[in-house]
């Protein structure tokens, strides 16, 4: 079955019929159209009145502050649930160890480490929900 479409390519009007083999739309011929005067309505002149809106105060979400101790905060890529963490502070990581795992959509994600040294601080436990960016524990 053949099928006729309007195209304009460069202000340019084709009529384009196009047949469906296969799934796959082919190109069975192109005839040009002669251009047609666009018609251009004169803008009507609108009466606007100023409005002074007040600012609102948005609050933020409420975290636990990062602690001040110095270090590498690792944060978490996406919001989820805590499920297990693997480290406790006072411990030695190395860069790649898994740190924890975080449960987002069903799929749990290991936070690893990209740092070599000491967990300074644990800021979450199991069970904890996480925002995106929030700093889940401190390497120094």
């Amino acid at each position: 079955m053949a099928r006729k479409f309007r195209v304009v390519i460069n202000n340019k009007e084709y009529i384009v019929e196009v047949e469906e083999i296969g799934g796959s739309p082919i190109v069975q011929s192109v005839q040009p159209v002669v251009e047609k005067p666009q018609v251009v309505e004169k803008p009507q002149q609108v009466q606007t009145q100023d409005v002074k809106a007040e600012p609102k105060k948005v609050e933020q979400p409420k975290e636990k502050p990062a602690p001040k101790i110095g270090g590498v905060e690792v944060k978490a890529p996406m919001s989820g649930l805590i499920v297990k963490v693997h480290v406790s502070e006072g411990q030695q990581v190395k860069r790649g160890q898994k740190l924890l795992v975080l449960e987002a959509m069903k799929m749990e994600n290991d936070i690893i480490s990209e740092h070599e040294g000491t967990v300074l601080k644990v800021l979450v436990k199991e069970g904890d929900n996480v925002e995106t960016e929030q700093t889940l524990l401190v390497i120094g």
